[in-house]
């Protein structure tokens, strides 16, 4: 019961953050543009686009080695679990940027494979695709649903 409760919760607090992640994408599609055959790296990739707590959510569900309590020291990096400032009232796109802000989760994981495989499952989620391993599944996944 309580982990229908959480997953729910957590659901709710995912899907609010699409708004601000189909942001970074679209961003990150007009930086890229030139180099679509030279993309960064899925670990690069996920620290940019996506909150530090699906990050973290997908490294422990796939029993990877990161530790949760690495939490960045620095004043203007303390967040609390929903990557908002302790204490302090900020800007939307500061707020954009910090909700984002999760270098210490990929940093700590020692499977740096997992990314390829996380990089998909939340561009999935998300509905925002960047790779072309997403853009060629995903009609067919639609495809097989009809």
């Amino acid at each position: 019961m309580w982990l229908r409760l959480i997953c729910d919760w957590l659901g709710g607090q995912f899907s609010q953050l699409r708004t601000t992640i189909n942001q970074r994408v679209e961003a990150f599609k007009a930086d890229n543009i030139d180099r679509i055959s030279d993309l960064p790296s899925a670990r690069t990739v996920v620290r940019r686009l996506f909150p530090h707590s699906m990050i973290l959510l997908m490294l422990r569900w796939m029993d990877s080695t990161v530790s949760s309590d690495n939490r960045p020291n620095s004043r203007d990096r303390q967040t609390d679990d929903s990557g908002h400032a302790e204490g302090s009232l900020r800007t939307s796109e500061a707020r954009s940027r910090r909700e984002l802000d999760h270098d210490y989760v990929a940093d700590n994981c020692q499977e740096s494979e997992l990314f390829s495989f996380i990089q998909l499952i939340l561009e999935f989620a998300n509905g925002c695709l960047v790779s072309g391993i997403a853009h060629v599944l995903y009609p067919r996944l639609l495809q097989a649903q009809l």
